[in-house]
């Protein structure tokens, strides 16, 4: 087994066969994490019913897996380095395929958010070193091609993620959505150990001071998001307690960061101007994507009542304008140049989100599928841009970590993101209920009328419980509404700081 491993350094130069023998089993992992992500989505409203969840409680299931992620994607540059970058990715594989099936096992909310954790801490190095195997098996000038080749294997993920899970989901239940991944994970492991090069091994000492610093502000911070709309905000004790904490640990770690000899974070990589720009937007990128992806399918179920297999579809076709962008990206970034190219994705995803803040319960199963597709296509062209920009510039030497943050501020930003968005989705729909109940009363002539009618009555229980429902119903309804809008100005932030990117040498696709 061993002999078939390529024996070459990570950097090569590798032949266009070993660069096939390497590139494939690496994109098949990243494929088992965007899979993963995306099936999860799709199957949350399942979930809060068989687990007896809330729907701010659903968000943890999402949140649970991102925050842990983002902790241990923070430590990926140094166990790289530390015990080398193949055994590394095979732990990552491993513990993701294994933590995936005690998800599949978990009867209760509590269960499946601890093993979430796990599986989030365990699978955080698969990304950043994907795509650090990728741009160091690729010479520089086939950066774009490799990015490209890449990003469209992870987005293999969000095509069909929602498709099958919402298949599995219908067909079995959603502890099939966390099955499925065994299968893949094996083969990304027994792949990756036959062909993936090591890297060198270093005695590199590990900042631990700003590491635990750092993830104690990242799980604190996020612990308060996640638990603020539920507790009242800072009218409780545990949420006053986590905020502190956080405060603190973060002034910890950067008061640590700018003082010590060997910083948890090498400050080389913010000398890099497109490193620090592009690190930014994938921030506000994560923020927004991953949020939208939380609230398009509660929006089809809960408010139009699709069933789940008919919302996996009409999600998935985000993935499919999302590889069509991709494939676009290289040959209209060569003709407007990558930064326009961001700007104008960026523009793209911010129209849809404004239209999406017009719908009613009766929008037209044709606008969705048209919103989600542009989406999906601003997405592509967004990514491969983004990423090239981002990394066009960074030396050799820093790929990995500078990877590494890329990955942890993008993973950042969706946690944060679906926090904020659920959590304005929970008040705001309480707000709006309260708001329109005041409009109930015996002078509503409207009201009236349709108590005449026989619609509603308010002369009976039945007839309560069918208007408060009728109630609740339309506050979520402008509560979702209200979400969009919020999804436009995170949009539209970005454009300024796209304007900001140096033009990257060229590539050749």
């Amino acid at each position: 087994m061993a002999s078939m491993t390529i024996a070459k350094i990570a950097t090569g130069p590798f032949t266009s066969g070993e660069r096939m023998f390497i590139t494939v089993p690496v994109l098949i992992a990243s494929i088992l994490h965007s899979l993963a992500m995306t099936t999860a989505y799709i199957a949350l409203p399942n979930m809060k019913g068989n687990l007896a969840a809330t729907p701010d409680q659903t968000g943890w299931i999402i949140t649970s897996f991102l925050v842990s992620n983002a902790i241990g994607v923070a430590a990926t540059g140094w166990f790289s380095v530390r015990f080398g970058r193949k055994l590394v990715f095979l732990i990552a594989i491993g513990g993701f395929t294994l933590s995936s099936m005690l998800c599949a096992t978990a009867d209760t909310l509590e269960q499946l958010v601890i093993y979430r954790l796990l599986q989030g801490l365990l699978s955080a190095p698969i990304l950043p070193l994907s795509q650090a195997v990728m741009l160091d098996t690729y010479p520089r000038e086939r950066h774009s091609f490799a990015m490209t080749t890449w990003s469209i294997a992870m987005i293999l993920g969000p095509v069909l993620g929602p498709s099958v899970g919402a298949y599995l989901t219908e067909e079995f239940s959603w502890r099939a959505i966390f099955y499925i991944n065994i299968p893949f994970g094996v083969v990304g492991f027994i792949g990756c150990l036959l062909t993936l090069p090591e890297t060198e091994k270093k005695e590199q000492h590990l900042d631990w001071l700003g590491f635990l610093s750092l993830a104690v502000a990242v799980g604190a911070f996020q612990l308060m998001l996640d638990r603020g709309e539920r507790n009242d905000w800072f009218q409780s004790t545990e949420i006053i307690i986590e905020a502190t904490l956080a405060a603190l640990a973060l002034y910890l770690f950067i008061v640590h960061s700018a003082t010590t000899r060997r910083p948890f974070l090498n400050f080389a990589l913010f000398r890099d101007h497109n490193f620090v720009i592009g690190t930014i937007l994938i921030f506000l990128f994560g923020l927004n994507i991953f949020s939208a992806l939380l609230l398009l399918p509660l929006f089809l179920q809960e408010i139009q009542g699709y069933p789940v297999i008919t919302a996996g579809i009409v999600i998935s076709l985000r993935g499919v304008g999302t590889a069509a962008g991709m494939i676009l990206s290289g040959r209209l970034a060569a003709r407007i140049g990558h930064r326009n190219l961001i700007v104008v994705s960026l523009i793209l995803i911010a129209v849809p989100c404004a239209y999406m803040a017009t719908w009613t319960e009766q929008v037209p199963v044709f606008d969705v599928i048209a919103v989600n597709s542009v989406t999906g296509l601003a997405i592509g062209l967004l990514w491969v841009s983004l990423t090239t920009v981002t990394f066009s510039t960074l030396p050799a030497t820093l790929r990995t970590e500078g990877a590494s943050l890329f990955a942890l501020t993008r993973v950042v930003g969706a946690s944060i993101g679906v926090s904020v968005f659920v959590a304005v989705l929970a008040r705001s729909t309480q707000v709006n209920y309260g708001v329109l109940v005041e409009n109930i009363n015996r002078f509503n002539e409207a009201l009236g009328q349709l108590q005449g009618s026989g619609f509603w009555s308010t002369d009976n229980t039945t007839g309560l419980a069918q208007l408060s429902q009728a109630v609740a119903h339309q506050a979520q309804t402008i509560a979702f509404l209200n979400d969009f809008k919020l999804l436009v100005a995170t949009s539209l932030i970005g454009i300024p700081l796209a304007l900001l990117l140096k033009t990257p040498p060229k590539t050749i696709d």
